[in-house]
């Protein structure tokens, strides 16, 4: 993973609650940010790409949140969704 992409990700840095890091498959059980917090409701889907983890989840709501794990850097990185619409969401890159 290169430098910028790396910054990129730490941008969207959040903290994320999960049953076991350590196993796997791992599942999200909340996300958070500048003190709030969202419980997730669902995996709606998840996939593994070559540098990291990837889920779309329901949370809280009922707004889908596009969420990475990078196990390299430890580092959970995706968009905050308090206020979020679907239009809002950030689409997967092919």
């Amino acid at each position: 993973m290169d430098k910028d992409e790396e910054e990129g990700l730490r941008v969207f840095a959040l903290a994320v609650g999960c049953d076991d890091v350590s196993r796997r498959p791992m599942r999200p059980l909340w996300i958070a940010r500048d003190g709030m917090r969202a419980d997730v409701r669902g995996i709606i889907s998840e996939w593994i790409e070559e540098e990291r983890v990837g889920f779309r989840l329901e949370v809280s709501g009922g707004v889908s949140v596009l969420l990475y794990y990078v196990p390299e850097l430890e580092l959970w990185s995706g968009v905050w969704p308090a206020g979020a619409t679907e239009s809002s969401i950030v689409r997967r890159r092919r």
